[in-house]
């Protein structure tokens, strides 16, 4: 797993796509930030993985944060549009700072 820490945000980077790679490490950990999870190299994203995907992503709404994932096409999977995804990290870096924005000014969308 790719892990920098950036100014704004967490960029995590599975180095492969199997569902491991959302294993203890990523479940497990205590979301303090907002989060790009960057997909685009994965081929196919399947139930398992979006399942985990969801549990990631509500734990970090719980904590007060987002997370965007990054993924080339959205896969027709249930469940998938509860996560926020877009297709480069470009977009996945405006959507934070936008989120960002909306906090600090206290509003909710």
């Amino acid at each position: 797993m790719i892990s920098e820490n950036k100014d704004t945000h967490w960029y995590l980077k599975p180095e492969n796509s199997q569902e491991d790679a959302f294993g203890s490490d990523l479940l497990s950990s205590n979301f303090n930030s907002d989060i790009i999870l960057d997909l685009s190299s994965f081929e196919t994203i399947d139930e398992a993985i979006v399942s985990s995907l969801n549990h990631i992503h509500q734990e970090i709404v719980n904590n007060g944060f987002c997370m965007v994932v990054v993924l080339k096409e959205i896969p027709n999977i249930a469940n998938i549009e509860l996560l926020n995804i877009v297709p480069s990290l470009i977009e996945a870096d405006d959507y934070i700072q936008m989120e960002q924005i909306q906090r600090d000014l206290g509003l909710s969308i």
